[in-house]
């Protein structure tokens, strides 16, 4: 009995399990890049600061920088794209576990007699409601001409000034 529950429990953890493991694989792949991307970056970064301390031109200097950027932006891009690929790719796989598992529960007989029992519920509540609004609309005509002829709210009571305080006579010392 023990062994079934365990069983019965895996089997219906193992969407989430697939989800954990879906973004595992994808927190892996991009720390992986950025790992392969800054370890690129300070290589480069070095070897260029080797190169304009060897040049003498400032012209040749400003070019060294220019193609470096650019070479430094084609790397940016290409990671932020992988990133992107491995997020979307990660996004798809956890879309198609929980529309898998959307469509298990879907098939299960008690969800379906869950549904057809709230259906009703509604229904009946919805059907009460409106039988409700409906005496209290018709009570509410048939007392309107009596609540015409019904006289003035009486009036509040009038304020009283305040009472004065009576002092004591000080006592003779």
């Amino acid at each position: 009995m023990y062994e079934d529950l365990l069983k019965d429990v895996q089997e219906k953890m193992k969407p989430a399990i697939d989800v954990a493991e879906a973004n595992k694989k994808a927190v892996e792949a991009l720390f992986s890049l950025q790992s392969e991307y800054v370890t690129d970056f300070v290589d480069s970064s070095v070897a260029q600061m080797k190169a304009l301390s060897e040049t003498k031109d400032p012209k040749e200097a400003v070019d060294l920088q220019l193609k470096f950027f650019k070479t430094l932006e084609g790397k940016l891009t290409s990671v932020a794209e992988k990133e992107l690929a491995a997020i979307t790719a990660a996004k798809e796989e956890i879309a198609a576990i929980i529309e898998k598992s959307l469509a298990e529960i879907g098939e299960m007989p008690y969800f379906t007699d869950f549904n057809k029992f709230m259906t009703e519920a509604v229904e009946a509540a919805t059907a009460a409601t409106a039988a409700a609004v409906e005496t209290a609309v018709e009570t509410a005509t048939a007392e309107a001409p009596a609540a015409e002829e019904a006289p003035a709210a009486p009036k509040a009571p009038a304020k009283r000034a305040p009472a004065k305080r009576k002092v004591a006579p000080k006592a003779a010392e």
